[in-house]
């Protein structure tokens, strides 16, 4: 949204979901830069559920101002909109007030009506779409330099792979790292290894090693911390599933004598991932390893109505029985 072009309207979409945040802190930076706070209403569902008041935002349009040179109004998640909501503020576009700037915001693909009215009535239309997963580490080193720091590339990938290909949590998460590097700083695969990250995660990791060490103790204690900030029991399972099952096909290829070096290759993780997932299994039976999976798989049924007692209980049964107690 260049300073020195100032439509009347945009419509931003896209699954970027940091750009898209970080265009609407421009936007609300200029606004009350332009005219003070009051000068930018919002409209943007309750709590992250329904969808923007239409009807407010429709009699928000032909308002005028006494105070503030231009308004502007930006409404955050039009794809929630019905077709009739759509209908009725694709018509209202057509004739908007000199004094008003329009900002349209769409988490996802933006609504075709919306589109083709922001397209006639001369507006400017934005897609940010997330890079894909196989992408996101080459992207990070990107935005890692334009933040200020260096970002090695294997550093990226082992955040890709620790945290997913969400583009708002690596942002966050990159943010987080200029702030440990410092202006002009550096973060390679070793730094990242070694810091304790207060992400869901790591602690997802760390409940893993639990499992693995048999260490049931610790095991319930993080997953006690996990679900009283709000973690969801399945997203978890998942974690561990995966996890736990890279670590039955690593045991399983070194109990047919193939090298450590060759298990790591095998395991489609980041090598440094993989070289210590490889050396925590040095003292675990591989009897261990598929009772603690069939323990996991046991907490998945019982997630989806398999049993008539709560997640978090689901969850604490299978911690014990995952890690031996």
């Amino acid at each position: 949204m260049a300073e020195s072009e100032l439509r009347s309207l945009y419509l931003i979409a896209g699954t970027d979901g940091a750009k898209i945040d970080a265009t609407r802190a421009r936007l609300r930076a200029r606004a009350e830069r332009d005219g003070g706070a009051s000068s930018l209403h919002v409209f943007e569902a309750g709590e992250g559920r329904g969808a923007p008041d239409h009807e407010a935002l429709l009699a928000s349009i032909p308002a005028m101002s006494l105070t503030e040179s231009r308004r502007y109004l930006l409404v955050d998640g039009v794809e929630r909109w019905r077709d009739r909501q759509l209908e009725e503020v694709a018509a209202a576009l057509a004739e908007l007030p000199p004094d008003l700037s329009v900002v349209l915001i769409s988490r996802g693909k933006a609504p075709a009506k919306l589109t083709s009215a922001v397209r006639d009535a001369k507006g400017e239309i934005h897609d940010f779409e997330a890079p894909k997963a196989r992408e996101m580490p080459r992207t990070l080193v990107a935005d890692a330099k334009r933040l200020g720091f260096g970002l090695d590339p294997a550093a990226a990938r082992m955040l890709v792979e620790r945290m997913g290909a969400n583009p708002q949590r690596l942002h966050n998460e990159l943010e987080r790292l200029l702030l440990w590097a410092g202006e002009g700083g550096r973060v390679d695969a070793a730094d990242l290894a070694a810091m304790v990250a207060d992400t869901s995660e790591s602690a997802v990791w760390t409940l893993s090693d639990a499992l693995l060490e048999r260490d049931a103790a610790g095991a319930l204690r993080i997953s006690e911390r996990l679900i009283a900030q709000g973690e969801n029991v399945t997203g978890l399972i998942y974690g561990l599933a995966s996890r736990l099952r890279k670590a039955c096909s690593a045991a399983a290829m070194l109990e047919d004598g193939m090298a450590s070096g060759q298990v790591e290759s095998k395991l489609g993780m980041h090598p440094y991932a993989a070289k210590q997932l490889v050396r925590r299994l040095g003292e675990v039976e591989m009897s261990d390893l598929r009772e603690a999976t069939i323990a996991l798989a046991d907490l998945e049924v019982w997630c989806r109505g398999g049993a008539d007692y709560g997640d978090e209980l689901a969850l604490t049964l299978a911690i014990r029985s995952a890690s031996g107690s």
